[in-house]
């Protein structure tokens, strides 16, 4: 008789060990997911009592009715059926904004001093597994600028990858490319930063290909530069490289089949640095908080996408200069808390970006505010106005497109990864939804939780209304911000 889990009986996956296979195995269990309902395809409708099979860590195959074992010529001994017939099933979601080996906290600058690429690597993987448990199936780590990190971040990747620890699927940049005075990174004494100086800073054209160069023969899936000066920042500037380094570096990762992302934010004025980043070839812009009056179009003709992490902000401070230190980043000076909450009441550039037609991927920043929750990012983008399948696309579709992994991720459909999440309630007409995640397969490999009951998933209100109502809260919650801004584009 093969083994059943009913969908009352989900929270017993807490005491199985259905993991210790890797997930690209022969060796592994073949599943068979029965699904309430599914959406396959996100911007597809989706559809009732449908069946999906998993071997070897890939979809074999999606079917109408549930599917027995017998029924498919399988071997009862080594098939498991998990009954989620009370479920929404969908693509496991992206993050393409993380900072694994990151923790929020007054403590994090002495980081890079006190704690080695080891303990690194164990924060990494911890808060790997809170991401995993979380819904997310693959991540983006952007990194931190020092070589300790990229020892951590790959060690846990190809860890993950060969299924010695659980979590999501990690592409990882190493290092920011930067130029001299805008690492982002904590300054120390000069005998200190000769020891642990940041990574892949260079000036001109050649010294920024070889930087390139050196992040990919490191381990560096993609590359990301940091195009505009630090947002908390005051004096950093508007652009940090000419238009020939952005150039180089993006045409070097392109040469070495590298997607390249373009990280900034600034101040109004970086938006030149944006729009310079926009028209060297990245492939998609990161922040964005000032857009300029080109910025949007410049995006639409060159097809790239925008990155927005707007729960980063939100969560970063309270909502008043009576609450200023209420959010995950109060321990900050407070002149930065004053300017965190200036942004957090402007209107998200996200919104005339919407209007005009740009791609968005999902991305949350998690690593300024906890792990886990990087969940909180659906609501601000229902904020501002995305759909219900606009918002899940974000985390899916779009997300796989930006990566370059569309063949392999991203929808629910026979040869791709088995990567999925299952919800109790309809995320298509309720945000809350998202929040009560029940299970999470990555990789063909269930992900056991490590918070018996919890679901390893906190648990937030919701906005008012539907999600219907979303759009028109949106309207009328940012109108009068937006035309104080004088937004046009």
């Amino acid at each position: 008789m093969f083994t059943r889990l009913s969908a009352a009986a989900l929270a017993a996956l807490t005491l199985l060990t259905l993991e210790p296979a890797h997930a690209g195995s022969a060796s592994g269990p073949t599943l068979i997911i029965w699904a309430g309902t599914l959406l396959a395809v996100p911007g597809h409708a989706p559809v009732t009592n449908q069946s999906i099979v998993i071997r070897r860590g890939r979809i074999e195959r999606v079917s109408s009715g549930r599917v027995e074992a017998s029924a498919l010529g399988l071997d009862p001994r080594t098939t498991r059926v998990v009954d989620l017939s009370c479920c929404f099933v969908l693509p496991g979601w992206f993050d393409l904004h993380v900072h694994l080996t990151t923790d929020p906290g007054p403590d994090g600058w002495q980081d890079d001093v006190v704690l080695t690429s080891a303990d690194l690597a164990r924060r990494a993987a911890s808060n790997a597994r809170k991401t995993v448990e979380a819904g997310f199936t693959t991540v983006l780590d952007m990194g931190t600028g020092r070589r300790s990190h990229e020892l951590a971040i790959y060690s846990v990747r190809d860890a993950i990858q060969s299924g010695q620890l659980t979590g999501p699927r990690i592409l990882a940049v190493g290092s920011p490319i930067s130029s001299p005075g805008n690492t982002r990174t904590a300054h120390y004494s000069p005998e200190v930063e000769r020891l642990i100086g940041p990574q892949a800073v260079c000036t001109g054209a050649d010294q920024c290909r070889r930087a390139v160069r050196e992040q990919v023969e490191r381990g560096a899936d993609l590359i990301s530069f940091y195009n505009t000066g630090s947002l908390l920042s005051p004096d950093s500037p508007a652009q940090t490289f000419t238009e020939a380094e952005m150039r180089a570096i993006v045409t070097a990762a392109h040469s070495l089949g590298r997607k390249v992302v373009a990280d900034g934010a600034g101040k109004p004025a970086s938006a030149a640095g944006v729009d310079a980043a926009i028209e060297a070839g990245a492939d998609w812009v990161d922040t964005v908080i000032y857009p300029g009056q080109r910025t949007w179009a410049l995006a639409d003709r060159a097809g790239a996408m925008y990155a927005p992490h707007l729960y980063a902000v939100v969560a970063a401070v309270g909502d008043d200069e009576a609450h200023l230190r209420e959010g995950s980043m109060g321990w900050l000076p407070e002149p930065v808390l004053e300017a965190l909450l200036h942004l957090k009441r402007e209107a998200p550039a996200a919104i005339a970006a919407h209007a005009a037609g740009i791609r968005m991927v999902y991305a949350s920043d998690a690593g300024v505010f906890p792990h886990g929750q990087n969940g909180h990012e659906f609501a601000e983008y229902a904020k501002v106005g995305l759909t219900p399948a606009e918002l899940l696309a974000t985390a899916t579709v779009n997300s796989a497109a930006a990566l370059g992994v569309s063949a392999d991720s991203g929808t629910l459909e026979a040869g791709k990864r088995a990567d999925l999440v299952a919800v109790l309630g309809n995320p298509l007409e309720n945000l809350a939804s998202l929040l009560h995640v029940k299970l999470v397969i990555a990789g063909g490999t269930v992900v056991t939780r490590s918070q018996a009951g919890s679901g390893g998933y906190p648990r937030v209100a919701s906005p008012p209304g539907t999600w219907q109502d979303a759009p028109r809260a949106a309207a009328t919650h940012y109108a009068s911000r937006i035309a104080a801004r004088g937004e046009g584009n």
